[in-house]
């Protein structure tokens, strides 16, 4: 990027965090050991009830050429709006979770796992404590972009979730096209293959726009 970095902090392995990336500017998440996938949350800054939509962002980008379930060029927000948040400037990964809209949680962990309550940190925890400074709940966290998430889609819809792929110098770059709202959480899973088994801090960068 050539703009400068007007905000640089690390969040760590199985936390989260939340902030604003103002119209213009450039999110940049990034890997700074490897093997580290992210749960993202989006919503429009100055009006929380627009926030971002898995499927409408999977759907028009499909229709219109500009990407897949596994990389897209385009973030949009839930109808009716349907505006553009992000728009990808950079991806060094392109393969990434963009359809299914989940993360693990509690009650995952104890379906999938048998872990009980409290036992385990999730993403839904991490994004939940991260946007309470913002006004927010859980129940305000909705549709997730899963970054740097490594799965395969099977022809009889069923899916399989692989150790993810990314490398230590991997990035993707959005530029915000409104003032967003992000939260980010390192993904705490270290029972299934999602970050080969052990979770990391995930970087974070924004530049001037």
């Amino acid at each position: 990027m050539s703009g400068a970095i007007v905000s640089e902090f690390t969040i760590p392995a199985r936390e989260g965090r939340a902030f604003v990336v103002e119209k213009g500017q450039v999110l940049r998440i990034h890997q700074i050991t490897g093997g580290q996938v992210g749960d993202c949350a989006f919503w429009n800054a100055d009006d929380h009830r627009e926030y971002f939509h898995v499927g409408q962002s999977w759907a028009i980008n499909g229709i219109l050429g500009t990407g897949t379930s596994k990389s897209f060029q385009h973030f949009y927000s839930k109808p009716p709006r349907e505006n553009v948040m992000f728009t990808v400037v950079g991806d060094t990964c392109r393969n990434h979770w963009g359809n299914m809209g989940g993360r693990c949680s509690t009650r995952l962990y104890e379906l999938r796992d048998n872990l009980a309550a409290g036992t385990h940190r999730s993403c839904q925890e991490n994004l939940t404590e991260a946007v309470a400074d913002f006004g927010l709940t859980g129940d305000d966290v909705h549709d997730i972009f899963n970054i740097f998430m490594n799965v395969d889609l099977f022809e009889d819809g069923s899916f399989k979730i692989l150790p993810t792929e990314i490398g230590p110098d991997d990035y993707m770059d959005l530029r915000a096209e409104m003032n967003v709202l992000a939260a980010v959480s390192a993904c705490p899973a270290d029972t299934s293959p999602t970050n080969a088994g052990q979770s990391n801090p995930l970087g974070v960068k924004i530049f001037a726009g």
